[in-house]
């Protein structure tokens, strides 16, 4: 039987993994490979017990050069020549389901750099052998770049047997060593918007609070006057502006040194006005002075809505950083209604985004903790997942009521 071919380009689904500057993942492949101490990982998810030959596509070689490939608990030193452009990688032998880890690194070079690879190959007896990859033919925008940043998911809270929903309040806590440079735990989400912690960098995270323009663009300075997001109030230390790229609208930020361990109070309130515009306003507790404070509030124009869809997320925003894990914990959401009525989600709904849907990785997760929390993680590469739009079900146990003076806040 003839074997099939399955083109695993770089682009999508390489990252470099260990600090330098001598090589980098670009749309092309990678590319300014000249650093021995580089590491470089590509990812490919198959069926247990399938047998594949591996080989590595190159530009043309243009100097005589030795790389290592590792893969499977095999490891090779392979020599390149001038005008190679496809380098065999020897054959393996999966053990189960899930997904295999190829590393390069270089060894030595006559020339400027290693070798410009641009795919993997893979050999197979047949196309269902290979689970999850990024293929040339699922190529999305921005050079793969959604693809690489992993799949998002989401926690849906069942709100509809309620109307009316004026407040929300969540807790999070992201766990020690999950929390890499893109992470964003959302904690609470609605139609409109969203608000949560960022890690933005090694030295920086946030709290965000977004709200989205109803006029739909991905361009802030395309928005009319009239349908631009209007900040009423802010923090002091709140910095705010627009964003744009996935929709856009009114984001404020604050820098604020959050910590992995520590669980983190959210609470959001929605209010029509009565004229075609909504209120929606961001409060955060801060342990430092022991109570919530704002954030900020934006007015909504041509919204007329009590706060609807409301979930959590889990994403990662640096696209280098896909091949990391990372993970929130959510829990003792609480709703109340205009009307002065506390009720407590019962029902969770595990969703994810185009990448989990479309199985170009399946590195997500979701479910109930002991303590009654619900976890979503993502990242990293991992293979146990629970399926998407499972529910799950929480106690009346698991909540606590938040101590709450609402008036005192408004």
């Amino acid at each position: 039987m003839a074997e099939k071919l399955i083109r695993i380009p770089l682009a999508g689904n390489a990252f470099r993994e260990t600090p330098g500057s001598g090589g980098k993942v670009t749309p092309g492949g990678i590319s300014e490979w000249s650093d021995p101490d580089v590491k470089f990982g590509i990812y490919v998810s198959f069926r247990a017990g399938v047998t594949f030959h591996a080989a590595l596509k190159l530009r043309n070689q243009t100097a005589n050069a030795k790389i290592r490939f590792a893969a499977l608990q095999n490891d090779y030193e392979i020599a390149l020549e001038p005008g190679y452009n496809e380098v065999p990688l020897g054959t393996y032998t999966t053990e189960k389901d899930g997904y295999v880890r190829f590393e390069l690194q270089g060894i030595s070079t006559d020339g400027t750099h290693f070798a410009s690879p641009t795919e993997l190959f893979l050999y197979v007896a047949d196309e269902t052998d290979v689970l999850s990859c990024i293929t040339p033919k699922d190529k999305e925008n921005y050079g793969y770049y959604w693809t690489r940043r992993g799949p998002s998911v989401h926690c849906n809270y069942s709100t509809h047997e309620m109307e009316r929903i004026e407040w929300f309040y969540d807790e999070v806590t992201v766990p020690a060593g999950f929390d890499p440079v893109g992470t964003y735990a959302m904690a609470i989400g609605f139609r409109g918007g969203y608000f949560g912690i960022q890690t933005n960098s090694k030295n920086e995270r946030r709290i965000l609070f977004s709200v989205w323009s109803p006029h739909v663009t991905d361009d802030p300075s395309e928005i009319p006057e009239d349908l631009r997001i209007v900040c009423l109030r802010k923090h002091e230390r709140t910095h705010v502006g627009e964003f744009g790229g996935e929709g856009s609208g009114g984001q404020s930020y604050m820098k604020y040194n959050w910590k992995t361990g520590e669980t983190y109070r959210f609470l959001m309130h929605v209010r029509p006005q009565g004229d075609g515009k909504t209120v929606f306003t961001a409060y955060f507790f801060f342990p430092e002075t022991g109570k919530f404070e704002c954030i900020a509030s934006f007015l909504r124009p041509k919204t007329d809505t009590w706060m609807i869809g409301v979930h959590s997320f889990l994403e990662n925003f640096s696209d280098t950083r896909g091949y990391i894990t990372r993970m929130a914990y959510y829990g003792n959401p609480w709703a109340r209604t205009a009307d002065g009525q506390w009720f407590s989600p019962k029902r969770i709904l595990l969703t994810g985004d185009n990448t989990a849907r479309q199985s170009w990785r399946t590195d997500y997760d979701g479910g109930m903790l002991d303590d009654g929390r619900f976890y979503l993680k993502n990242g990293g590469f991992f293979d146990e997942h629970a399926p998407l739009d499972k529910i799950f079900y929480r106690t009346f146990a698991d909540s606590v009521r938040p101590d709450l003076d609402l008036n005192e806040l408004e």
